[in-house]
């Protein structure tokens, strides 16, 4: 299958037919019994059964594509399928129903592709439904950040009384709700792999959005990106990149 054929594949309709059985499965870990992996990061049954049917649609449907899935990953080319079966473990541990399934497939390395994000709890998904969206001018803008860097008081060196700062779960569920308009910006000033985000930006870009990090906007896809992280559309970046940029480099 070539790249142009895989554009006319939506990912959103395949999805759409694989959400009944992630729901089926969620159903049957309604709580997490988590377990440390090697890196210390925890890891439960469900993460897993979502990772493996994900996979299992991937070769059942996109047998050319390479998957690159937070709980197997191997390869590094492209066309990829970047999957975060589970992005915010630890909200689903803490039954915070904050958390997301992330599917981005890339075509190459310019950031083509389609973005699929589904949160299992609020059955709320984010697609290529998502209409364009358009910069607006506010007095506040609203921005959305992890629990945990709120928590560990990042955010405290930071004060601007044009951006007020929410923190939200996890990092594709809130670039799903930036995309759909649900906030105006999200910082992380936390590292990302590829397949935390690669769901997630590709719906932003779809809407306009741009993606930045370490103070440069990104253009090249990349298996890491350090931070500060930002999203937001180019009109906001400057001043969200002097507010958060040469701070959140040192942290």
């Amino acid at each position: 299958m070539d790249k142009k054929e895989l554009l006319r594949t939506k990912l959103s309709e395949i999805m759409l037919a694989f959400r009944n059985s992630i729901k089926n499965i969620c159903s049957l870990h309604p709580r997490a019994k988590p377990v440390e992996k090697a890196d210390g990061t925890p890891v439960t049954a469900l993460d897993l059964a979502l990772s493996k049917l994900l996979e299992d649609m991937c070769l059942q449907r996109y047998p050319s594509v390479t998957v690159y899935s937070e709980e197997n990953f191997s390869d590094w080319k492209f066309p990829l399928m970047a999957i975060d079966p589970l992005d915010g473990t630890k909200e689903y541990i803490k039954g915070r129903p904050e958390w997301a399934i992330s599917v981005g497939l890339l075509l190459d390395q310019t950031w083509r592709g389609e973005g699929w994000v589904y949160n299992p709890i609020t059955e709320e998904i984010f697609s290529d439904s998502i209409p364009q969206r358009c910069f607006e001018k506010k007095n506040v803008y609203q921005g959305e950040v992890s629990y945990s860097e709120w928590d560990r008081g990042l955010f405290r060196p930071f004060s601007d009384s044009r951006f007020s700062l929410k923190p939200v779960g996890s990092i594709a569920y809130k670039l799903g709700r930036l995309a759909a308009g649900k906030c105006d910006f999200v910082v992380s000033l936390a590292p990302k792999n590829i397949w935390d985000i690669a769901g997630g930006t590709l719906l932003c870009r779809q809407t306009g959005i741009k993606f930045y990090s370490e103070g440069k906007e990104v253009t090249e896809v990349k298996q890491f990106y350090h931070p500060p992280l930002i999203w937001c559309f180019s009109e906001m970046s400057s001043e969200l990149l002097k507010v958060f940029g040469p701070q959140g480099k040192d942290l």
